[in-house]
């Protein structure tokens, strides 16, 4: 299950119990960008890294993933192994405390 998505794991619910390790990434769409970027987002013109066109990334508990479902799932089906978090939310980001909070978020999610 290398690399599958949420949506994937849904599918191939089967394997759910093949799962060693699990990362958690928020995600939020931004309405109507999609129509403009397409699948890929923003490619140029970017003014930044956190630029990406229809959507950005956040900590889990602040963007458009059911986090609590993903996790309910995966310990459903014997999941005992590590989550790790992948903290890229731009606004949890750029001092010690922001990104603290930012990770005591997703914990509590």
């Amino acid at each position: 299950m290398t690399g599958s998505t949420p949506i994937q794991v849904r599918w191939e619910g089967s394997q759910l119990d093949r799962i060693v390790h699990a990362q958690a990434k928020g995600l939020q769409v931004q309405p109507g960008a999609i129509d403009r970027y397409r699948v890929f987002g923003k490619a140029v013109q970017r003014n930044g890294p956190w630029n990406t066109g229809w959507w950005r990334y956040r900590v889990p508990g602040r963007g458009d993933v059911d986090w609590n479902a993903v996790v309910d799932a995966l310990y459903e089906h014997g999941f005992t192994s590590t989550l790790s978090v992948e903290h890229e939310d731009p606004l949890w980001s750029g001092t010690e405390a922001k990104v603290k909070t930012g990770l005591e978020i997703a914990h509590r999610t």
